[in-house]
Parts: C-alpha cells; structure tokens; sequence
C-alpha cells in the first residue's frame, strides 16, 4: 500500500477551493471560516484528517514492508527519488543502464499535472474537438488550474 498525506493547511485550503468550484448558482457553500471550523472538527470524507494520517502512520510503523508511508510536498519539491523509490518498494526498480538513459526523468514527465491535464482524455467536452454544451471541469483535479495565484497568495495555500 502507498500512502500518500498532505500538509492539514493544504488539504484544507485545495479541499475548499475545489468545493467553491463545484458550488451551486446560490454562492458558496459555506464561507471559508465554516469550512475551517468544520475540518478542524473533522467534518470531511474521511473523518477527522489527523486521525486518518494517524491510522496509516501508526499501520505504516508496524509493517514498514507493506506501507509506504510519504508526504505530497516532500515530493512535489523533489520528485525523482520517491519515483525511484516507489519503483522499488512495488518491486519495478529501475535499472543503472534506465537510470543513465534517463527513463526515470521521463517517467517523471509522463506523469507530471501538466502532461496529464492535457491529454485528450482530461480536456472538459468543452475543450474536445467536435464537441459542445457540457461544461465537465476535470481540470479542477489539477493543482493551479482552479486558483488564481492571487486567490492562492490571499489564502495562504502552498502549492
């Protein structure tokens, strides 16, 4: 199993965001400082966020082999070694002669936000050739695509 958590500030802050996108003609669902309120009193899919991290943590100490246990900013700031590293706890480690020729970075590219949102399979119907009327916003699972920088920079978000 891979475990992957985020910083509580950031899954609040993306979590929010995402569900003001997602909100209805009448406004907001909740104002930011209800929503706060209400992750902090763990009110979420999961129950409360720092019990969940807890679980996996607590799971991921007593089977250090089966769990691999990671945080999203440490990497996202440095990538390359968790791809390597998660090549190897699933058993797929790269070879010296991938390493040199570079099909860890590539593997890293595939895989970035901005290869994958835009393949045509990503693309809203708005953004398909051939295609009109529905407004599908994948691109909200996608980190920046659903925040303005100035939106990012007034709340406090990180990445």
């Amino acid at each position: 199993m891979v475990y992957i958590w985020r910083d509580p500030k950031d899954t609040f802050v993306s979590m929010w965001i995402f569900f003001q996108k997602e909100r209805s003609d009448s406004g907001p669902l909740n104002t930011l400082e209800e929503s706060f309120d209400m992750f902090c009193r763990g009110f979420s899919f999961y129950g409360p966020y720092l019990d969940h991290v807890m679980s996996y943590w607590n799971a991921y100490q007593e089977n250090p082999d089966q769990i691999l246990f990671l945080k999203y900013e440490t990497i996202r700031a440095d990538t390359l070694p968790y791809v390597k590293r998660l090549a190897e706890f699933m058993g797929y480690g790269f070879t010296a002669e991938e390493e040199k020729k570079g099909v860890v970075e590539e593997v890293v590219n595939l895989c970035s936000f901005e290869t994958l949102k835009n393949l045509e399979a990503n693309k809203g119907e708005k953004d398909r050739e051939g295609t009109e009327g529905r407004e599908d916003i994948p691109s909200n699972f996608y980190p920046k695509s659903h925040i303005s920088e100035r939106e990012r920079l007034e709340i406090g978000a990180t990445t």
